[in-house]
């Protein structure tokens, strides 16, 4: 245990009264170090503390590229040209490799695309990238949109 940071904390509570999130006071340093102090200090009986359990959200490489990119039915969606001839799904596989049956599968079942033929058409003039928008909030929040979000994103892995 590192006597650095017990005295660390004791100064911190002696300027302050008391820390509010010990994750935040001493940020460079990992939960589990600053538990074992408080631990430590605990059992001298210097300090009494209360501990705080959070969950943070982090997203996979390929949750990244999507938040980058776009998902990949948006993706799709935008290598579709508008009008009737659409594009060839040889040339959306050629594009696009294995994500491209991804991305057609939830695109189709939005709604946003259709066959015509050996083609795939827009069905509609717009969309909204929701797995992005969801991804993006879980980058500013930390934190997740609601468990059916999550469920969601979970089942595209």
């Amino acid at each position: 245990m590192s006597e650095d940071l017990k005295l660390s904390i004791l100064n911190k509570l002696a300027a302050d009264g008391s820390i509010a999130d010990t994750k935040t006071a001493f940020a460079n340093v990992s939960s589990e170090t600053i538990l074992g102090a408080l631990k430590s200090l605990e059992s001298q009986e210097k300090v009494t503390y209360e501990t705080i359990t959070s969950e943070v959200w982090s997203i996979e490489p390929e949750g990244q590229d999507q938040l980058k990119n776009g998902s990949y039915e948006a993706r799709i969606y935008d290598a579709v040209p508008a009008g009737e001839q659409g594009i060839s799904i040889a040339d959306l596989n050629a594009k696009f490799g294995k994500m491209a049956n991804l991305g057609m599968g939830k695109g189709f079942q939005n709604k946003w695309i259709k066959k015509n033929g050996a083609n795939v058409v827009r069905l509609v003039d717009s969309i909204v990238d929701q797995v992005k928008a969801d991804l993006q909030t879980i980058v500013a929040t930390n934190g997740n949109p609601s468990a059916e979000v999550i469920k969601n994103l979970k089942k595209r892995a």
